[in-house]
């Protein structure tokens, strides 16, 4: 069995596949990735993960900030935001959105981890 099911929202294919990968090993049910916000809204909506694992930059209409907001306001669905960037204006309204975590790439794998065993032990 699973220890939770991730959303991951990622619009650079290589970086969503590769974080895919990461997961299952670490025994995550990984969902269909989504790229862009809107589809991660629909995502959350009919599926309803125990985490969503989100870039800060990716395409559509919302950025990753936007879309976080989104999930947790609308589905009370914990996020861990991503990026790869680290412009202070950005990490500023990142925390306003209290996400569980907003973790620099490359990821740290055992930081991801522990936040992600918590997350799921706190859902379960």
């Amino acid at each position: 069995m699973a220890q939770g099911r991730i959303l991951i929202v990622e619009d650079e294919a290589i970086s969503a596949l590769d974080l895919q990968f990461i997961l299952e090993r670490l025994g995550y049910e990984t969902l269909e990735i989504a790229t862009t916000g809107e589809e991660a809204v629909e995502r959350a909506e009919k599926e309803r993960p125990d985490v969503v694992l989100m870039d800060i930059n990716i395409d559509g209409g919302m950025d990753g900030i936007q879309t976080a907001e989104k999930i947790l306001r609308t589905f009370g669905i914990p996020v861990i935001l991503m990026t790869g960037y680290s412009d202070e204006e950005m990490m500023e309204k990142a925390k306003d959105v209290k996400p569980l975590a907003i973790l620099s790439k490359p990821l740290n794998i055992e930081i991801l981890k522990s936040i992600l065993k918590s997350a799921t032990e706190k859902t379960a």
